[in-house]
């Protein structure tokens, strides 16, 4: 994970989103949320990549440094996306959001087994596996 998220910001053309998120699904560690703002200072030009690793937690604490890791122009160029980030220094998680997390830590490691099994509708479906949606929710 580690090795992915260094070069994210550089390799966009290669999806670094997709490795994310296959590491997720499979049972990968994630970051220490105290190092997600470094995290975020050298992937922010990648938001994809941050969409999925930070879609991966049930909390997080936004703070001013999460806004001054990301340059003004990588800003302008995802605002959608990045204010979506901010905003969760004022709003908690949503709930159905919280219920993928439950869901995830419950199949952790057989999620990729497990989750295409399950009666649910494929939006569902892609959403328990960290699908990208542009926001963070």
């Amino acid at each position: 994970m580690h090795n992915i998220l260094k070069v994210a910001c550089y390799k966009t053309a290669h999806q670094p989103e997709r490795v994310v998120q296959s590491l997720l699904n499979y049972g990968s560690i994630r970051v220490w949320p105290g190092a997600l703002p470094v995290v975020l200072k050298h992937c922010c030009g990648s938001p994809r990549t941050v969409e999925v690793l930070l879609n991966a937690y049930s909390r997080l604490k936004v703070t001013d440094a999460w806004v001054e890791a990301v340059p003004l122009e990588v800003f302008k160029d995802h605002q959608d996306f990045y204010e979506s980030l901010f905003s969760l220094a004022r709003t908690p998680r949503s709930l159905q959001h919280l219920a993928r997390c439950r869901v995830r830590v419950y199949l952790e490691g057989r999620l990729l087994r497990v989750v295409p099994k399950l009666p649910l509708p494929t939006f569902i479906q892609n959403y328990l596996l960290l699908h990208f949606t542009g926001l963070v929710h």
